[in-house]
């Protein structure tokens, strides 16, 4: 694995937190025998909550996950954003939404 992939939700209440542990527990399950991605875990931010996946191919990831994601968002779990970067980098690429605008941080 040499790329970072983020799923940024907006809130850190524990509601949220609850929502995102049961999302990280069913992309465990869905990528489970993945050679390519594997789920590092979550971790609150400063009014955010980061889901971290490590992968080799941080845009075929997203597009096997996106429904998961997608069926999550409409249970009331917001997402803010999904970026990747390198292992060694510091910059995001975003991938969702196609019209994020800023600079992607893990805050």
């Amino acid at each position: 694995m040499n790329h970072q992939l983020v799923l940024q939700f907006q809130g850190d209440d524990e509601t949220t937190l609850e929502k995102v542990i049961e999302l990280e527990d069913q992309l465990i399950e869905a990528l489970d025998g993945s050679t390519s991605v594997e789920v590092d875990g979550h971790e609150p931010g400063d009014g955010v909550i980061h889901l971290i996946l490590l992968a080799k191919n941080p845009a075929k990831v997203w597009e096997k996950i996106e429904p998961l994601i997608e069926e999550a968002a409409a249970e009331d779990l917001e997402i803010n954003a999904v970026a990747y970067r390198s292992l060694e980098g510091e910059d995001f690429t975003v991938l969702w939404p196609a019209d994020y605008e800023g600079e992607f941080e893990m805050i």
